[in-house]
């Protein structure tokens, strides 16, 4: 997916699991240059770094949409809906690459080489009420 996304096709996601490709926009000596999301309102945001073979999640959020976006390294990432755990979607993820969690999904992801993940999701995070439903699921 050579451009970033955008609200219009967001609004034809929001309910799906969805993987993308990113493209960097600029990609030279010095490194690459990503164009994640526009005119997408995010109000909150994580750096999250692994150590090769780290598992981190094993929760859901009933309120929370977010997205993932692998800066570096390389990530298995496994999303089921806690509702139907027949419904389990596994995902590989290499720099560049984004998948969009609804609300409602359950994941875990475990670093299959160091990796660092940028999480964003476009509803308030409220550490008093942080929204994390505890859900395990085996890799």
């Amino acid at each position: 997916m050579k451009n970033i996304l955008t609200s219009l096709s967001l609004s034809k996601i929001l309910n799906s699991i969805k993987k993308f490709e990113l493209e960097p926009i600029l990609n030279d000596e010095r490194g690459l240059f990503f164009e994640v999301l526009n005119k997408t309102e995010i109000t909150h945001i994580i750096v999250t770094t692994f150590t090769k073979n780290a598992v981190r999640g094993n929760q859901f959020r009933k309120n929370m949409d977010q997205y993932f976006f692998l800066t570096s390294g390389k990530l298995q990432v496994i999303l089921v809906d806690p509702v139907n755990p027949d419904d389990r979607h596994e995902i590989e993820m290499i720099q560049g690459s984004m998948v969009f969690i609804p609300k409602g999904y359950a994941f875990v992801t475990k670093a299959i080489e160091e990796s660092i993940l940028l999480e964003l999701s476009p509803q308030h995070f409220d550490p008093n009420n942080p929204d994390i439903n505890k859900f395990e699921i085996k890799i």
